[in-house]
């Protein structure tokens, strides 16, 4: 087997290392990042006019987070702001509350105190917001029906697809005291009754489609909050044995994370050892892990909105038993395979008959067989069309499972890819995989102990 060089030294070394903070662990975009961006919507959407929407209240208990169709668009994090942008001229008009002293003393000047900020990140204007009605109203077209570009679809969240939030708010309409409309709707709603001259055209999917393929940018992020997330997850796997809590295998991960940069978790932390492995999503992480059972760890971090998936899974005590052993190699060898595949023009269907292939020949014929999986950027299951062929620049997460309840087993092993023009880039791949690799880090760390 290919030998990792993380683990050719000592796992001290190793893990002192992944202390220090390496040099600028925020990049950050500049703004020509985001002036790009709305020139390339301009040329998808040909005429109209833009109105997109930031978010309106502040995070609760955790560092704001804009929305992120508006940040795409603007790199504003400011609330209650609102974009128009004019898509035949390209010009961009920034809407911002007038703010009080107190709120500038709680929470820091907005964009519309700063006399530089428009021409820095490229709008024509930044005004006070209680203008944008009747400047939504002088756009008026008289000779035909003007577009207006809005989210007719649902938003996606950092830890929820739009579909994901679709089907949420379906469930929550079941009771029918709890059946309002989702902001988004209602923006639609009143849009409609203050300007019926407008025709509303559904902006979703002209934005998926960018945030799909991943700029250079965002790739230069994303690199660097893989290696992040490698790391975070090898602390983990290091400090994990008989009698540990899984809270405090989470623990250590955030810890690094944090240490190095990232603003907040990509989804809440997915630590599950013996029966709650088996819960996909699982999120306590209040059990004792005991000897004999494996750890299902998933957790990946937002770092300048872009978000890590990875999953390993390990053996409490450092061995696997033979069912689990064959698991565990059925999954990677089908994740390396997937990986092999990841270049342009594949397809999913494609792949999944290489793994289909692969879970039949270990005795795993019984599962779904998995494909290239969800893609992954701004939100952990990112926006984009799953049925076209792999393209470069999409980032994308393969996570193989194999799970039997009755034996309390789940494997799933996860790496976030990137699909180029040659070979695939795993961006996760400095936190072991290989059987021997990764029971040599757990021994590493116990005899360092």
């Amino acid at each position: 087997m290919k030998t990792n060089p993380l683990l050719s030294v000592p796992i001290l070394i190793l893990l002192a290392g992944s202390l220090l903070p390496a040099q600028a662990q925020r990049i950050g975009y500049p703004p020509e990042e985001f002036i790009a961006r709305r020139e390339a919507l301009c040329e998808r959407l040909e005429s109209g006019t833009v109105l997109m929407f930031g978010n309106t209240q502040p995070a609760l208990a955790a560092r704001n987070h804009q929305d992120h169709d508006f940040y795409y668009l603007t790199g504003n994090e400011d609330l209650n702001s609102v974009l128009v942008l004019d898509v035949e001229t390209g010009t961009a008009h920034l809407f911002l509350p007038k703010q009080g002293a107190g709120e500038i003393r709680s929470d820091g000047e907005n964009w519309l105190e700063d006399p530089e900020a428009a021409e820095r990140w490229g709008f024509e204007s930044i005004e006070p917001l209680y203008t944008l009605n009747e400047f939504l109203a002088r756009r008026r077209d008289y000779t035909e029906t003007p577009t207006l570009w809005v989210r007719l679809s649902e938003r996606d969240e950092i830890s929820q697809s739009r579909s994901n939030k679709a089907v949420n708010l379906a469930r929550q309409s079941m009771n029918f005291l709890s059946a309002q409309p989702s902001l988004d709707a209602f923006r639609v709603e009143m849009l409609r009754e203050h300007y019926p001259f407008y025709e509303l055209k559904d902006i979703s999917p002209h934005i998926d489609g960018m945030r799909m393929i991943k700029t250079a940018r965002e790739i230069e992020i994303l690199k660097l909050n893989g290696r992040i997330a490698a790391e975070a997850v090898n602390r983990a796997i290091a400090v994990t044995g008989p009698g540990r809590f899984e809270y405090e295998i989470e623990a250590e991960a955030t810890y690094h994370h944090v240490r190095n940069g990232v603003q907040r978790a990509g989804y809440s932390a997915i630590v599950g050892s013996g029966a709650n492995s088996n819960i996909w999503h699982y999120r306590n992480s209040g059990k004792r892990v005991e000897a004999g059972e494996m750890v299902v760890m998933d957790y990946g971090g937002s770092l300048d909105y872009m978000i890590i998936d990875i999953t390993r899974t390990w053996p409490v005590s450092g061995e696997f038993n033979d069912l689990q052993l064959r698991a565990y190699i059925c999954a990677l060898e089908a994740l390396k395979a997937i990986t092999a595949e990841m270049r342009p023009g594949a397809t999913r269907e494609g792949i999944r008959e290489i793994t289909t292939e692969i879970y039949r020949k270990h005795g795993f014929e019984d599962q779904r067989a998995p494909s290239a999986g969800h893609f992954v950027g701004m939100s952990v299951h990112d926006v984009g069309d799953a049925s076209l062929p792999l393209e470069a620049g999409m980032v994308i997460a393969v996570e193989p499972i194999i799970e039997i309840k009755e034996h309390n087993l789940h494997v799933r092993i996860e790496d976030t890819i990137l699909v180029t023009e040659g070979e695939a880039v795993v961006l996760t791949e400095t936190s072991p995989k290989e059987v021997d690799e990764l029971l040599e880090l757990m021994r590493e760390a116990r005899g360092a102990g």
